[in-house]
């Protein structure tokens, strides 16, 4: 049987550890909107928690998100939070004012009507941190913290009973536990069979029933907020230059085969990836129709004008070959501890292509080949550094172009390039038709919505001022262009901030622009790209804006690429998830 001092220091150990653990749950509640903010965000989530694994699954990347939208009812949160500290500072202040006075137990103020003021104090701070930032994760902890609360009371009260003895029974049976009223809950409480369990079965099953009720709050939340939820942006028409008649006379197909998307034409295709350069939204698009340009390749591609029925087929990856065995930046690009995905030091318009001349099995097609190693015979092969960027007229092959022979290593390197799409998180941002192609059109409609800065929303002329500086940006249109935006291919900016914006919040800040591309469906109208069902999102990039550079200035900076390893799903259900219906400045 187990002494009564090995019990009570059992007893006493468990204590310290659900202090410590309350004590940084706390911490956590109080900090996560600022931290969230601020690049050590990226450190935290990203390098510590791993966070990310929870976005590559569509089943738990809604715990990344928000469950209340941002500001739920208005200034509320506000008030809870003020109100909140304000109790808990008079609570503290009485009982540190008895031990500074030697006057015993503390039974009147706010002990009068609940024998533990603070934590009531401490979880409307906490609720009103929700209103004001109601992030899942903010959720769970809070949720958390609570239960801890709930046995932490309860062992304050075994020590109220040993210092105090008759005088704590009475004041205990005169006042409520935790919440006002709740002293008439008590005769319920005593009938309850889990009375009898072990201490350890009780906690474990209590537990269990919070955060069960936790994660049913969080998805009835989540369920009124959708269908609730009206989303605020600004439209803008920008013209991206005259149509170039190349763009318009190619037939370009957008295809997708064993999960490898690729666009065609002709007898020419070209995988969007893996490389995240490369599957973005017209780059593809761009390759295709710059391959038959380049008089560097004009000897290894004369057999696409011979007769026959041998086909190219190419690959892009990095612009150099990575150091090492390991393939960094080939997916990601991540920086570590920072926000989203590093620049690529190439630039976001070179990639280095795989050329490969390939024989088709007879009546076998390009997706019967990526589909089905039977299907193709490997003839030779070509590696090429490109630019796509170069201008109009000149060879966009910038390194090597050279033909390999029989000996070229095809299958191993379309093994490699076959893997890493296979690798890729599945989701629905994988549809890939109709093909964006660069210069079909002559304007672009551009959305920037006011989230997930809250800036945006609560200072129309600040967002306006944002959407003033993309349309006048000739980085921004140029990259427009290159994309393939026009028509129904839609790019929608959602504005974040950026490293400074602390230090000139209300000066001029540094914003960072995560603009998804998105193809609206049979015609829908521009409101239907918040509407599920109505458009399938094709490709990202992230554009800095400085407001330290005046106009006419251009203040947008060079684009980094997304690739397939972010799902843009995700990245988009995540930047709506902090919006809700009426506390939103539609225009």
């Amino acid at each position: 049987m187990e002494t009564e001092p090995a019990s009570a220091v059992r007893r006493g150990v468990l204590r310290r550890i659900g202090e410590s653990a309350l004590k940084v749950l706390g911490l956590f509640v109080i900090l996560e909107p600022i931290w969230m903010l601020l690049p050590f965000a990226g450190f935290l989530y990203g390098s510590v928690l791993h966070i990310q694994t929870l976005n590559q699954h569509r089943e738990t990347a809604w715990l990344t998100h928000f469950v209340f939208p941002v500001l739920t009812g208005g200034w509320v949160g506000l008030a809870m939070i003020a109100v909140g500290f304000a109790l808990f500072a008079v609570a503290a202040g009485q009982v540190y004012w008895a031990k500074i006075r030697r006057s015993g137990l503390v039974a009147g103020g706010l002990y009068r009507f609940v024998r533990h003021p603070q934590y009531i104090s401490l979880t409307l701070f906490g609720l009103g941190i929700l209103l004001v930032w109601g992030r899942a994760v903010t959720f769970l902890a809070l949720f958390a913290m609570m239960f801890l609360y709930y046995y932490l009371a309860k062992h304050e009260e075994a020590v109220c009973r040993r210092l105090f003895g008759q005088a704590y029974e009475d004041y205990r049976r005169r006042t409520s536990f935790i919440v006002p009223g709740d002293r008439l809950l008590r005769p319920l409480g005593e009938k309850w069979p889990g009375r009898k369990l072990p201490a350890a079965v009780r906690a474990s099953v209590a537990l269990a029933v919070t955060m069960a009720i936790c994660l049913a709050l969080m998805a009835l939340i989540n369920r009124v907020k959708l269908a609730t939820r009206t989303v605020p942006y600004l439209a803008v028409t920008v013209n991206l230059g005259p149509v170039e008649p190349a763009a318009t006379r190619t037939a370009i197909e957008a295809r997708e085969s064993a999960g490898i998307p690729f666009v065609q034409a002709g007898r020419v295709a070209v995988a969007r990836g893996p490389y995240r350069n490369a599957a973005t939204g017209g780059f593809a698009e761009r390759v295709l129709l710059r391959l038959r340009q380049s008089k560097t390749l004009t000897g290894f591609l004369a057999f696409l004008d011979e007769p026959g029925q041998d086909v190219l087929i190419v690959w892009c990856g990095p612009y150099a070959k990575p150091a090492g065995a390991a393939t960094p930046g080939m997916h990601r690009g991540g920086a570590n501890g920072g926000r989203g995905p590093a620049p690529d030091p190439h630039g976001p318009d070179r990639v280095r292509l795989i050329l490969m001349r390939c024989t088709l099995a007879p009546g076998a097609t390009v997706a019967d080949a990526l589909a089905d190693k039977a299907k193709r015979t490997i003839r030779r092969g070509c590696v090429a550094a490109v630019n796509v960027a170069t201008p109009a007229g000149e060879d966009f092959v910038e390194a090597d172009g050279k033909t390999r022979g029989p000996g070229f290593p095809g299958e191993q390197r379309w093994a490699f390039f076959q893997k890493q799409f296979a690798d890729r998180p599945k989701g629905p941002d994988l549809a890939t038709a109709p093909a964006a192609v660069p210069g079909r059109f002559a304007t672009a409609r551009l959305v920037m919505v006011q989230a997930p800065i809250l800036r945006t929303r609560i200072d129309p002329a600040f967002a306006r001022e944002m959407l003033d500086r993309l349309t006048a940006s000739e980085t921004f249109r140029r990259r427009m262009r290159q994309v393939g935006a026009g028509g129904a291919i839609v790019p929608v900016a959602f504005p974040r901030p950026g490293p400074n914006w602390y230090q000139a919040y209300h000066a001029k800040p540094q914003v960072s622009l995560f603009v998804i591309l998105a193809r609206l469906r049979d015609g829908a109208p521009l409101d239907d790209l918040f509407r599920p069902g109505h458009r399938d999102l094709i490709g990202a990039f992230i554009v800095p804006m400085d407001f330290q550079i005046a106009p006419p200035a251009d203040s947008v900076g060079e684009a980094t690429m997304i690739g397939l390893w972010r799902n843009l799903e995700e990245r988009w259900q995540f930047f709506l998830s902090g919006l809700g219906g009426s506390n939103m400045h539609h225009h």
